[in-house]
């Protein structure tokens, strides 16, 4: 077995500083590692309320938003390392929680491939940001809207409700506007979201899947409107169309809601 030189293993250990510095090695094989590489360009400054998609941040600011005690109330690890520097995909964690940075609230956990944003990539794709694209080949199908992100629930943070339901809207504090997120990438938020209704074949929304959600899946009947996604009413089987394999999916939860 041949060994490196105390000088090979220098100019070995000098190229992997290089290449970490130049992100070819990182933490995240994101393009942007920092929400002001990108982020800021759609959603506004993270320390101002200013948000061109017309959002209106609490205190105008959207750090103390996420820090405040009476909204997210974010344990500071949960974003930040340990220089204070936060990063997209690596944060210092907590006890409870992985260093994961924004994806802890903003993507999930999947088994044997780790924590990915799948769905907000896909949600991005799907209204015109392509910056990603490509990049991502081996994203998994995202989760559906009602599985919780890995920080929610725990005693890191507040936010707690991924379907972002009443009376609290435990994932979303901004002014005026109740969407919160769009987590699986289909372009629907949070209740409106089949995967966060109880009884999605229930299109009449009196409880009870009868003959009367047949009807108003043949008086939708057709492919939905492009885009798709968003899935259209009646699309229970989301292939972008309502038919008979609708029909089908309503004869498969017959009966009263649970």
């Amino acid at each position: 077995m041949q060994y490196l030189s105390s000088n090979g293993l220098l100019k070995l250990t000098f190229t992997i500083f290089i290449l970490v510095a130049l992100g070819f090695i990182s933490n995240s094989s994101i393009a942007w590692q920092r929400y002001d590489q990108g982020c800021n360009s759609c959603h506004g400054g993270f320390f101002s309320g200013v948000s061109p998609k017309g959002t209106t941040i609490p205190f105008n600011n959207k750090h103390e938003m996420h820090i405040n005690a009476n909204y997210m109330d974010a344990a500071c690890n949960l974003c930040h390392g340990g220089q204070g520097v936060s990063y997209l995909a690596s944060s210092g964690g907590t006890n409870t929680n992985p260093g994961i940075g924004c994806i802890g609230c903003h993507g999930r956990s999947y088994d044997g491939i780790g924590y990915s944003a799948a769905g907000l990539r896909r949600h991005h794709f799907n209204t015109g940001t392509t910056s990603c694209a490509g990049c991502h080949s081996n994203d998994p199908e995202p989760l559906p809207e009602n599985i919780k992100p890995t920080y929610y629930g725990t005693v890191d943070t507040n936010i707690d409700d991924p379907c972002n339901l009443e009376p609290d809207f435990l994932e979303n504090w901004s002014i005026g506007d109740t969407l919160g997120l769009d987590n699986d990438g289909d372009g629907l938020y949070d209740g409106e979201d089949g995967d966060c209704i109880i009884c999605p074949a229930d299109l009449t929304g009196d409880d009870v899947v009868n003959i009367d959600d047949i009807f108003a899946v043949l008086g939708l009947w057709g492919n939905c409107p492009d885009p798709c996604p968003p899935y259209c009413d009646g699309d229970l089987t989301e292939d972008c169309m309502v038919n008979i394999d609708d029909i089908f999916a309503i004869l498969g939860q017959w009966g009263p809601c649970e």
